[in-house]
């Protein structure tokens, strides 16, 4: 079995016309877009790629690439490929890769090779998810006489999950052969509803994290954005990564991360505001000004032309309206989607995470011969496990279950339904003072809290935290964006300022539990862990409360 890979190349509209422009030849980072793929492609195949074009090309567009990157002969069109394809083996495979639909975290393609030789010879389509700015998005839904009938929040990849665009396919070679034709090889997303429309099955792979339309200026600026920030010590704002064999005259000011590849020049006077790269040869000339642009190969940027938000590619003539990226397809990019805050963050929370899960070992070792009293007695009260361990959402929103000695009879969650109308508190939590399914012993270890022990569990595991906002399900993270974002940003407590600090229970306390989980985040440290500790402990378990002043003292500090 051999895997062939071909990179699919596109030359998009902001690219000016040239035998040698392409999405593959632009600078990415330190390297190109080809080098980079070329280079995992590499790593997973053992082999150099064939580059499939979708434009018309000459000897200079070939040489261009052999300059980029090892390939494997000249570029191919769409004919080419096939007959290339026919003279493969049917137990041969293709991996096609669409550098237009480009991963933020690079080309990883070990999620498309896993058991590959042990499975079944099924298409593998990795897919970009739809993300929103926000996490979220909002859908109106009308009832059958057109009224509003309700507004229904997604959360990406947890109830919204929408495919944008295809990264890469790997193919058995019989599924090509035995297809459309040359045409499909241009479209990921024809190809994998041809293969699919002709009963031979394919798998889905989602990516991790977002993925960049290349197909669109902006989306160019911005992985490119991330890929500067992200060489090491490029998050600081004096970062810059110079070629040896690149010319820099001494006056010239190069401020933000910025990256100069090969045999660049940058000539006096010349500014460079990052993030920006400038590609092998590119020539700047003396006053022009580069602000958060991409200069490519062998392009001269004239003496005093000032270039905002652009890709920089041929001729400096054959772009209108340097100063920025506008029009119908080309989003205006704000200098806050460009510009990244350089505070240095607390080391706090990995200091906490270890602390915490050392404490956590040793207090289940010491606490281990209460817990097992706790786990019989709950054994010979009631049938059903000792432990509950319900799915809730931990930093990020990855899910894990939260562990606490089972207080209620077995099938308490489906009475909840029935319960709701009783429900005593506002907001997505639901309490009620004499709850019909709690056990006798349930509620004795609910008055002192003891049912919330095995929660060291997860702290041992890293999945919760001895202080943080309360561990909550999915649907109780729905009504308020903000909020869910700031209390996943760290780890849930099994206590934390909420519970020792909450009051007006008779009357529901939702806004409280907000504004106490956003007070905590924004004001995470030791001291403030240690006194939420201590006043969880005067509280009885947050049976009472303390003053929001005695946890957090600071006036500077005090507001949400």
């Amino acid at each position: 079995m051999t895997v062939f890979p071909v990179v699919i190349d596109a030359r998009p509209k902001y690219l000016a016309p040239g035998a040698a422009s392409s999405l593959a030849l632009l600078p990415y980072g330190t390297t190109t877009i080809l080098g980079h793929v070329a280079e995992r492609v590499w790593d997973a195949t053992r082999r150099k790629p064939m580059v499939f074009r979708t434009f018309e090309a000459g000897d200079a567009y070939d040489a261009a690439l052999a300059a980029a990157a090892p390939v494997d002969g000249k570029s191919l069109s769409a004919t080419d490929v096939i007959a290339r394809i026919a003279k493969l083996e049917p137990s041969d495979w293709v991996l096609l890769v669409n550098v237009s639909c480009f991963p933020a975290e690079g080309f990883d393609l070990s999620c498309l090779f896993q058991g590959l030789s042990d499975s079944p010879r099924i298409a593998r389509h990795l897919l970009a998810l739809d993300r929103h700015s926000a996490g979220t998005n909002e859908r109106v839904e009308f009832d059958a006489t057109g009224r509003v009938s309700r507004v229904q929040r997604y959360y990406d990849a947890v109830t919204w999950t929408v495919a944008t665009g295809i990264a890469c396919s790997l193919v058995p070679v019989s599924s090509l052969s035995l297809g459309g034709g040359a045409a499909l090889l241009a479209s990921l997303w024809e190809l994998r509803r041809d293969i699919t429309s002709r009963a031979m099955p394919s798998r889905d792979v989602p990516m991790n994290g977002t993925a960049f339309d290349l197909g669109v200026e902006r989306g160019f600026l911005r992985l490119n954005q991330r890929a500067v920030r992200r060489l090491p010590g490029g998050r600081r704002a004096g970062r810059r990564v110079v070629s040896r064999t690149a010319s820099v005259h001494p006056s010239a000011r190069l401020v933000g991360p910025v990256v100069i590849q090969d045999g660049a020049t940058i000539e006096a006077g010349a500014a460079l505001l990052g993030p920006a790269v400038v590609g092998p040869r590119a020539h700047v000339q003396a006053g022009a000004v580069v602000a958060q642009s991409v200069v490519s190969a062998d392009t001269v940027v004239p003496a005093g032309v000032v270039i905002r938000h652009r890709i920089v590619d041929g001729p400096i003539d054959a772009f209108a309206g340097l100063e920025s990226a506008e029009g119908d397809e080309l989003e205006q990019i704000t200098p806050g989607e460009l510009v990244e805050d350089f505070t240095p963050k607390s080391m706090y929370p990995a200091v906490k995470t270890a602390g915490e899960i050392v404490i956590a070992a040793v207090a289940l070792v010491v606490l281990s011969p209460l817990m097992l009293l706790i786990a019989l007695l709950i054994k010979l009260e009631s049938r059903g496990p000792v432990l509950y361990g319900d799915p809730r959402e931990a930093k990020n929103g990855r899910m894990f279950r939260c562990f606490k000695f089972r207080s209620m009879f077995v099938g308490a969650d489906a009475a909840q339904r029935d319960l709701m109308a009783a429900n005593q508190v506002d907001g997505p939590q639901f309490k009620l003072e004499r709850d019909p399914r709690i056990t006798r012993l349930g509620r004795f270890l609910r008055a002192l809290s003891l049912d919330e022990l095995p929660q060291l569990i997860n702290v041992a595991r890293g999945e919760m935290s001895l202080v943080g906002p309360r561990p909550s399900p999915f649907r109780e993270n729905q009504q308020c964006v903000p909020w869910r974002d700031a209390r996943l940003s760290v780890r849930p407590g099994i206590t934390g300022l909420w519970q020792v600090c909450r009051h007006d229970r008779s009357s529901g306390d939702f806004h409280q539990w907000i504004y106490y989980d956003i007070k905590y985040v924004r004001n995470m440290s030791l001291l403030v862990d240690l006194k939420i500790l201590c006043a969880t402990v005067f509280t009885l378990g947050g049976k009472g409360h303390v003053p929001l002043s005695w946890i957090i003292s600071s006036p500077s500090r005090e507001g949400v």
